[in-house]
């Protein structure tokens, strides 16, 4: 009997971690399918960031000094009014784009940085007078809150981040270094 009773008692201590261990499971699981768990890089940080009420709402060309991890919303015009420091890198494939410009201040040191946004758009990084060098994109289109993640090679010089090609009036966007 003595057996008996040592076994039930282990099997009544290991139902609350196998419980627990289901859930995780399950969650897991319903966190990956939505599309966020995928990216090619972490980004569960922007994502939180880009889906907080708290944002600054900031009208095109725009100067903004963004805290690390925290997001601002553009407030996007047609393209013919968006006033590009530069023409944008690539046409826009849709009619009726809208686009945007917001000025960074030159980050604290040249490096890898990211630019996250909440919808679909074209984002160049300008710098100096030339566009920054992309070396890497990921995007889900089934990740609510955040499309897209990119990263530039910047140098520390003012930056005018440039969105065109955008069918939404106001996107969300977290700038900062790659982690």
């Amino acid at each position: 009997m003595d057996n008996q009773r040592r076994a039930r008692s282990r099997s009544r201590k290991r139902l609350p971690l196998a419980s627990a261990l289901a859930f995780y499971v399950w969650t897991g699981t319903a966190l990956a399918e939505d599309g966020c768990g995928k990216f090619a890089w972490p980004v569960m940080q922007e994502r939180e960031a880009m889906t907080a009420q708290s944002q600054p709402a900031l009208a095109s060309g725009a100067s903004i000094e963004p805290r690390a991890g925290e997001a601002f919303r553009l407030l996007l015009r047609p393209s013919a009014d968006a006033d590009f420091v530069m023409q944008p890198e690539r046409k826009s494939r849709i009619e009726n784009v809208r686009g945007g410009i917001v000025r960074l201040p030159a980050p604290p040191h040249a490096g890898v940085y990211q630019v996250n946004l909440s919808d679909e758009a074209w984002v160049d990084v300008v710098q100096n007078g030339g566009y920054a060098r992309s070396i890497g994109s990921t995007g889900r289109s089934d990740c609510a809150g955040l499309r897209k993640s990119i990263r530039f090679d910047v140098a520390s010089s003012p930056i005018v981040l440039q969105i065109s090609g955008a069918s939404v009036e106001v996107i969300s966007i977290v700038v900062g270094p790659a982690h």
